[in-house]
């Protein structure tokens, strides 16, 4: 009964779904009047993932399942009853892990930006340790490993959100900094950022999202990266734009720009078309993340809302 793949299972509830090696996720989108009968159906489909997992030889742990409601925190919307998985009643979580990303209800980042700062502050204190033994060229290497790893992981999923949460990751960053350059607390960073050829956290959110960019538009992403691209074309007129190798901007289908011009499909036409032609015309990838850091070094983003 349950040969098909489990892809076919799971879409033919009409819900979208993850797989990964010890680890599926559903998800669905829903309106509030929605929910009498779509929350069924995705107990439905989680039976029936259930009874896959049996018929293969495998099983799937109930405790450790975990539901999250992702909405937006101005708007009023009542709480969701628990979902029924096997014998279990699983509660709608405040937070949930995806990917070694902390993602909250409201996709604040918070805990996420939070237990970034927690780890790496530690990282930093053990090697501040052991740094009179280092010369500089080992300790970069270092805090490299330990704490720009930290910093740079899922960080174009950090696009758009506050000042006060980014400056959160700039101070370990400045810490870092100081480390490597063993200078005093109260000299000025930029000039320590700058000798060591770090980009800030903002800027290196902003790199990230134009790397995933160039590599969806020559064919180096996957694929749902690329789908959430359209080339700009100006119709049968000659216009200069056509020759700028412009992306087009998503028709605004949003209500709150808090969330919407946070998604991929949003900025990155937007960051990717205030570039100047010639780094968008690279021919190689090496070369493309040489001149755009080059470019973020000399741009000034001071009060950018990224």
């Amino acid at each position: 009964m349950y040969t098909a793949p489990l892809e076919d299972i799971i879409s033919a509830h009409g819900i979208h779904s993850m797989i990964y090696a010890d680890d599926t996720q559903l998800f669905l989108s829903l309106k509030p009047s929605d929910r009498s009968h779509t929350l069924p159906l995705l107990e439905e489909c989680i039976c029936d993932v259930k009874q896959w997992a049996v018929a293969n030889k495998l099983m799937m742990n109930d405790s450790k399942t975990e539901v999250i409601h992702i909405r937006s925190r101005f708007a009023k919307i009542p709480a969701m009853p628990p979902l029924t998985v096997g014998a279990t009643s699983v509660e709608i979580s405040d937070i949930a892990r995806n990917l070694g990303v902390v993602m909250d209800g409201h996709l604040s980042m918070c805990t996420h930006v939070n237990n970034i700062c927690r780890s790496a502050t530690i990282a930093i204190r053990k090697i501040g340790q052991i740094r009179p033994c280092l010369d500089q060229h080992t300790t970069e290497r270092l805090v490299h490993a330990f704490i720009t790893s930290r910093l740079d992981s899922c960080n174009s999923l950090l696009y758009g959100l506050p000042d006060s949460q980014i400056m959160k990751l700039q101070r370990v960053q400045n810490t870092a900094a100081r480390l490597v350059a063993k200078v005093r607390k109260y000299d000025s960073i930029s000039l320590v950022l700058d000798d060591l050829h770090w980009l800030t956290v903002k800027k290196r959110v902003i790199f990230k999202i134009l790397l995933l960019t160039f590599k969806a538009l020559n064919g180096l992403a996957p694929a749902y990266l690329t789908e959430l691209l359209t080339t700009y074309s100006p119709g049968h007129r000659g216009l200069r734009s056509s020759t700028q190798n412009l992306l087009q901007p998503p028709t605004k289908n949003w209500s709150t720009v808090s969330y919407g011009s946070r998604a991929f499909c949003h900025a990155a036409p937007s960051l990717w078309n205030n570039l100047p032609d010639h780094i968008k015309k690279s021919n190689s990838l090496d070369s493309f993340k040489r001149v755009l850091k080059t470019h973020l070094f000399k741009l000034n983003i001071h009060g950018w809302k990224i």
